[in-house]
């Protein structure tokens, strides 16, 4: 008894356990997870589209506020495609679609390869939604061999086998790839998700705007980008056609590779590409400057003079000479770091800083502000003042900085889901059985099948296949 009770109860055991395993195969294997997924990361996407991803902290405040903030960190939305979250959605999409396959495929794979080689029950035939029985005045042995000659014509897979006396069976079969287009699709879509995931690791992305002749560092490469030259084309009424920069890749301290780049014409030199994606006045640094003495007692102000930038300057109708070596658009001041920044982009409050010169003698480095001529002395202890009446500015372009080394993995799964769908949508999976009985004077043939999709070419392949062999119209019939 006490055996018994044992065994009973490792059987319970077994059994909960194996309950248990079922119910997690089947939540894996569950539609709904897969709709719940697809769901969750398209409304994740949205939200990560919204928000701007790897900002600093202090732009989320401007746009958000302090407590918005917090949130936005603390659940990862600032850098949301490597939160863990969104990778466990990932994982568990990947989980969901690999235990679909497993479930699926196998037994799939299995029917396939098993052909219908040995006798059937020719009542089977009659119970096909297609189906059609001849009879006609001709030998077995002729019927069967003008079947098998016009299928392996058409490319089906054929067996046959035969019965007692004048009777055979055919098997036959085409297009049996396509039962197979799902399979490839779940594929294709691990093999995007992984390509996803390396180009989120191992890939950046960067943005630096870059004005004409400077050279800039590209992260984490080895080598260095000039832009040569930024330019505007328009239309004819005035509208802006498009925005170019020309580039040159400088490695090991040549110049490798020079193009020029505009919206969807990237540069690609080593794994990373380099997109044309904005372009404005720069907020600190300009093409030239125009400047203007004025004495201190009068109202009235001399010719302009243009001062070009990092270029010392004779002032006319004085002893010296202005070199301009500073700008900002918005003026601001930070007294904890003594520093001048510019609070914004646009020309709101602009100021210049110069170097002014008696000859070769340093005399002053004042701010002008165009908005407020005088505030700050240029020229301490004189009659006369310069004063900042105007400026030229200069153009930088925005170039967006992009590696993702998954890029390849994705369009590899790209082409694999291309011919999945192909499977799927363009290859019917045919299968046909035809019973052939010679009785007296004349021979009996049924000729049915099944076809996956498009039942209207199935049915033409049938009527194709008995019209083949009906040779006397009237012995036609059909059941």
């Amino acid at each position: 008894m006490a055996e018994k009770a044992n065994e009973a109860a490792g059987g319970v055991e077994s059994r909960w356990y194996r309950t248990l395993g079922s119910r997690i195969w089947y939540f894996l294997n569950s539609l709904k997870l897969t709709l719940f997924i697809l769901i969750s990361l398209a409304a994740t996407s949205i939200i990560g589209t919204v928000i701007e991803q790897n900002q600093p902290v202090e732009k989320y405040i401007e746009a958000y506020g302090e407590q918005w903030t917090g949130f936005i960190f603390y659940a990862g939305l600032h850098d949301m495609y490597h939160a863990l979250w969104f990778v466990a959605l990932l994982a568990m999409l990947s989980v969901n679609i690999v235990v679909c396959t497993f479930e699926r495929f196998p037994p799939k794979w299995k029917s396939l390869l098993e052909h219908k080689n040995d006798k059937f029950d020719p009542r089977l035939i009659e119970k096909f939604s297609h189906h059609e029985t001849v009879r006609v005045k001709e030998g077995a042995d002729a019927v069967r061999a003008k079947l098998e000659d016009l299928l392996k014509k058409r490319k089906w897979g054929v067996e046959s086998t035969v019965g007692t006396g004048k009777e055979f069976f055919i098997y036959a079969w085409r297009g049996r790839m396509g039962r197979l287009g799902s399979d490839f699709t779940h594929i294709s879509l691990l093999v995007i998700l992984l390509g996803a995931i390396i180009g989120s690791y191992y890939g950046f992305k960067d943005y630096t705007a870059v004005t004409e002749g400077r050279t800039i560092s590209v992260p984490q490469a080895d080598f260095k980008l000039r832009l040569d030259k930024f330019w505007i084309d328009y239309y004819d009424t005035g509208q802006i056609k498009q925005y170019n920069s020309l580039l040159t890749v400088i490695d090991g301290g040549k110049e490798v590779l020079q193009k020029q780049i505009w919206v969807n014409e990237p540069l690609f030199y080593k794994g990373i590409r380099f997109y044309q994606s904005s372009y404005g006045q720069s907020w600190n640094k300009l093409a030239e400057a125009e400047i203007a003495l004025k004495v201190k007692s009068k109202d009235s102000v001399g010719d302009p003079v243009k001062v070009k930038w990092d270029t010392l300057e004779k002032v006319p109708g004085s002893k010296y000479s202005v070199k301009l070596v500073g700008y900002t658009g918005d003026f601001a001041y930070d007294e904890t770091s003594n520093t001048v920044f510019s609070k914004s982009a646009e020309a709101n409050n602009p100021a210049i800083n110069v170097e002014v010169y008696d000859g070769e003698k340093l005399v002053s480095t004042p701010w002008l502000f165009m908005k407020y001529p005088g505030i700050f002395p240029a020229i301490p202890d004189s009659d006369i003042d310069i004063v900042y009446i105007g400026h030229k500015g200069l153009w930088y372009s925005g170039i967006s900085i992009n590696k993702d080394p998954g890029t390849n993995v994705v369009w590899v799964g790209t082409a694999i889901m291309g011919f999945g769908f192909i499977l799927a949508f363009f290859v019917y999976h045919r299968r046909v059985w035809i019973y052939i009985k010679e009785d007296g004077g004349s021979t009996e043939v049924k000729i049915g099948g099944t076809i996956n999709k498009n039942q209207l070419v199935f049915e033409r392949d049938i009527r194709e296949l008995t019209d083949s062999i009906a040779t006397d119209a009237q012995s036609r019939g059909r059941r």
